[in-house]
């Protein structure tokens, strides 16, 4: 196999880490859109924008080094396509995590109007924080919160978890090796429904925490006071 020249080398190895970036990035994204990070990555997105632009630019004889530029510029064009959508769709309310958010707070209040004329109730306290630790298929979730259905959890669900926990295994230096979305939906579908009948709860909101150096999934029951 012939060797890269300098010049293709260093090109080579910043495609490679532009490729990163744009895996991190579309991380980013996934979890701005379901609630887990509240900002917009727009300062990196734009960086990255420009950052290919001027890679366009770069003449390069490597027909395998042109193509990857090709290909990560429509790759990256197709994500920033769908990024514009979806935040469109949550500035105008019809995003179907507010939609969901929006018939949920309804369904809460509806339930606090009724209790109220059936009259007060003993408070009860606060529920518990069970952490949901790894195993038999059952890996830690990443990063603050992604609320759940009382009816279980839906794939958009599972993706914002499985992204925002195999995000934090890597910045703990830890291996994400094995753990699957596939595995991942399956133990939280199969824990789900134990933890909403042993606190009462309508939801449950799992959410990662750093501890001793480790990526630990909670999952923290919500109540109609939350």
């Amino acid at each position: 196999m012939a060797q890269l020249d300098p010049v293709a080398k260093e090109l080579s190895e910043k495609l490679d880490e532009l490729e990163q970036r744009i895996d991190r990035l579309r991380s980013l994204y996934e979890q701005f859109f379901q609630g887990i990070e509240r900002v917009e990555p727009t300062l990196e997105r734009d960086a990255i924008h420009r950052q290919l632009i001027e890679l366009r630019t770069i003449k390069t004889r490597n027909t395998g080094l042109r193509f990857r530029i090709n290909q990560m510029v429509a790759r990256y064009t197709t994500y920033e396509n769908y990024w514009g959508r979806v935040v469109k769709q949550i500035q105008d309310g019809t995003y179907q995590r507010d939609v969901f958010k929006a018939r949920f707070h309804a369904k809460l209040r509806e339930e606090k109007e009724r209790a109220r004329k059936k009259g007060p109730e003993k408070e009860q306290p606060a529920a518990a924080q069970p952490d949901l630790q790894p195993g038999a298929g059952a890996p830690a979730a990443a990063r603050p919160g992604v609320a759940s259905p009382a009816a279980g959890l839906s794939e958009e669900h599972i993706e914002a978890i499985y992204q925002a926990y195999t995000t934090a295994k890597r910045r703990c230096r830890e291996s994400t090796q094995g753990i699957t979305k596939e595995s991942l939906a399956a133990s939280l579908r199969k824990q789900l429904p134990a933890i909403l009948k042993q606190y009462k709860c309508s939801a449950v909101e799992f959410k990662v925490v750093i501890k001793d150096g480790k990526a630990i999934l909670k999952a923290i029951p919500k109540t109609g006071r939350d």
